[in-house]
């Protein structure tokens, strides 16, 4: 629950620099392909970690 209250207003503070128009100083990329960029990294992201398996631990049989 700690990492969601942490996580959710950092990304969406960063997507919406992103989305939100140039007269506002920002990206103005808009807010689908904004959503289809972040969604295929975090699937990139997800795929990497289940095909190297960094994200489980190892243990050594004793």
């Amino acid at each position: 629950m700690d990492a969601y209250v942490i996580t959710r207003p950092l990304g969406a503070s960063h997507a919406d620099r992103m989305a939100v128009g140039h007269g506002r100083g920002r990206l103005g990329l808009g807010p689908a392909p904004v959503t289809l960029a972040w969604t295929a990294a975090i699937a990139c992201f997800v795929g990497c970690l289940a095909v190297s398996h960094r994200d489980t631990a190892r243990c050594d049989p004793a």
